[in-house]
């Protein structure tokens, strides 16, 4: 069943960039029978450790943007704490349900756009992407030219960073789900970039993570971890091949579709905890 999990992990990371840990945690609560606790630190470590091997197979690649993902894993992990800091002081029913609505919101939008708008989430694994913008992106991708971090665009980029390690530190998560699409809004990236680039955000954050769990004085079950991650390579490699036949517009809608069972399972544990 781990090891099942850990497949689950894999392949959402690997097809989407996101979605790990927001899986994950759901996953080993309900199939693995932890504690919240173990729950989110074993999280931590298989995402990152599943994201590492995402991001050795996107190396070859040369899809991943430094540039963005530095900010993000920088900043993210200095604000993390903080939003842990505000998370253990919010009643754990206020604090799933937040984690619930969160969920919808970002569900909603990443189908709106993959309805709409199919031509913003292109072929994830695909042909490269067309050489014409299909909007005026704050900051300028690998398609028209390295990034040049003008003020507007470090200023917007940092104001992501911090949001999404402050979102992620406050609901136990790696903060993936935020980064896709912030960097999607915010630069004139294809959905493949954005999903490479957003594997090292996660990769570097949760290992950081990770760390801290572990010098919180929190027992690690090394043959638990080691199970869910050997199950997350498994899925990582699958969505390799997988990513390769499916569309971005129908990634985009199977997250958010996942995305709203998830929201359901975390109200009703929501309400379970009052």
């Amino acid at each position: 069943m781990l090891f099942l999990v850990g497949i689950i992990i894999g392949c959402v990371l690997g097809l989407t960039g996101s979605g790990g840990s927001v899986f994950a945690v759901p996953l080993l609560l309900a199939l693995a029978g932890l504690d919240a606790a173990q729950a989110v630190g074993l999280s931590l470590a298989a995402v990152a450790a599943t994201a590492c091997v995402g991001v050795i197979i996107q190396l070859r690649q040369g899809t991943i943007q430094w540039l963005p993902a530095l900010v993000f894993a920088a900043i993210g992990s200095l604000l993390a704490p903080l939003g842990n800091w505000l998370g253990q002081r919010v009643a754990e029913h206020i604090l799933l349900a937040g984690f619930a609505v969160l969920l919808v919101v970002i569900a909603d939008r990443m189908w709106q756009q993959a309805t709409r708008k199919p031509e913003r989430a292109r072929i994830v694994r695909g042909a490269p992407a067309s050489p014409v913008a299909l909007h005026e992106p704050v900051c300028r991708g690998n398609d028209y030219g390295p990034f040049k971090p003008g003020w507007r665009c470090a200023a917007t980029l940092s104001g992501s960073a911090a949001a999404t390690g402050l979102l992620a530190g406050l609901f136990g998560v790696g903060g993936g789900f935020l980064v896709v699409p912030a960097l999607r809004s915010i630069t004139a990236i294809t959905m493949q970039q954005a999903v490479a680039t957003s594997l090292a955000v996660i990769a570097l954050i949760g290992l950081s993570g990770f760390t801290g769990f572990m010098l919180s004085g929190h027992a690690v079950s090394w043959s638990t971890l080691g199970i869910v991650a050997s199950g997350g390579a498994v899925g990582m490699l699958a969505s390799s091949v997988l990513g390769q036949r499916i569309s971005g517009p129908a990634l985009q809608k199977t997250l958010a579709a996942f995305m709203l069972l998830t929201s359901a399972y975390m109200l009703f544990r929501a309400v379970a905890s009052i």
